[in-house]
């Protein structure tokens, strides 16, 4: 699915927020307003086909990068399966996942 497509069925309200999302966006202090804010003006970084899932990264307006998993395998509706603030020791511009080993000291 294109991120388009996917934009289109947010601003729809065709979607829905999974218990897990909630749970790891409250824990670094990201709000739905943040989640919505990263769909609809993100990009996607990484592609999970055989899940029917996609990584979408976005920086927020206060300089706070988030990354959204969003699954739509459903024909409907979207669904967030997750939502974070990315490690910086283990992404290289918060959109290149670091090769395992090589972690950033920080």
């Amino acid at each position: 699915m294109d991120i388009e497509a996917i934009r289109a069925k947010i601003r729809s309200k065709r979607y829905s927020i999974h218990r897990h999302a909630f749970t790891e966006a409250f824990k670094d202090g990201l709000s739905i307003d943040d989640i919505i804010y990263t769909v609809l003006n993100g990009e996607i970084i990484e592609e999970y086909p055989e899940r029917a899932r996609c990584l979408i990264y976005a920086m927020l307006p206060s300089g706070i990068p988030v990354h959204i998993v969003v699954g739509y395998g459903w024909q409907e509706e979207i669904y967030i399966v997750t939502a974070y603030i990315p490690d910086n020791r283990e992404w290289i511009a918060f959109r290149i996942r670091r090769p395992k080993g090589e972690k950033e000291d920080k």
